[in-house]
């Protein structure tokens, strides 16, 4: 009797089972590295774009504060005492007087924080009044999570424009902090005798040098656990003087 030989012809239903599965298995850890590459170029770019934001803020805010007590005539801030007595060129002494734009204000309430301040941007009023387009600052809105910089009053009111879009970066908090550096007493260039600044003598002038820091907090629009932060330091070039020589 002769036995018929057989032959395998394609796959059984075992090992087309065992491919597929194997196949799935690769195509699954494909999938996950190709999200995860995904994700991390997203972040990346959200980070970068964050990143990118800030620093033009910081930027703004820092070019506006150099320009913080500009008064115009830097002359009328200095005191100097008589000099050619006797001679045709005698010249009386020349006392300084405080600057209008020198004054700074700060609020922190549950709008926000802001820091308000003026200088000048022509020629000096000899009046001391400041006009409306000599009112700068710069303020975060807690509820919009936005910044925005005053340029100028209108009608009376303060024209914020902003400097961050709510929709690519949202500001999470914004700190502000005045700093006076050194106070020196310049009493001495009073033609009057002028004790030390106390308690009692607080119209006797006083130089005082200021810096303001800041602190912004934010995180990416679509995705918050994109965060970052950024601090900045900017001294006032132009110092203030506090008090008054005696009449």
């Amino acid at each position: 009797m002769q036995l018929k030989r057989f032959t395998q012809r394609g796959l059984s239903l075992v090992e087309l089972m065992v491919g597929i599965t194997i196949g799935l298995i690769v195509s699954a850890a494909a999938a996950v590295l190709a999200v995860n590459q995904i994700n991390e170029h997203r972040r990346l770019m959200l980070e970068t774009q964050i990143q990118q934001d800030l620093r033009t803020a910081a930027d703004l805010l820092q070019q506006d504060l150099r320009r913080a007590g500009f008064r115009g005539n830097s002359e009328l801030g200095v005191w100097a005492p008589p000099s050619g007595d006797g001679s045709l060129n005698q010249q009386a002494a020349l006392a300084a007087s405080a600057s209008q734009f020198a004054e700074m204000a700060r609020t922190d309430n549950n709008a926000g924080r802001s820091l308000t301040y003026r200088y000048a941007r022509g020629a000096y009023s000899a009046t001391g009044s400041v006009r409306d387009n000599e009112n700068f600052g710069f303020r975060w809105d807690r509820a919009s999570k936005t910044l925005y910089l005053m340029i100028g009053l209108a009608s009376g009111q303060p024209n914020w424009q902003p400097i961050t879009d709510p929709d690519a970066v949202k500001i999470t908090d914004f700190t502000i902090d005045l700093d006076e550096l050194q106070a020196t007493d310049v009493g001495d260039f009073c033609d009057q005798p002028c004790d030390p600044p106390t308690a009692g003598a607080a119209a006797c002038p006083r130089h005082v040098v200021r810096q303001v820091r800041f602190r912004i907090d934010a995180e990416a629009a679509h995705d918050s656990r994109v965060k970052r932060t950024l601090t900045g330091v900017e001294r006032l070039r132009a110092d203030k003087i506090v008090g008054a020589c005696p009449a």
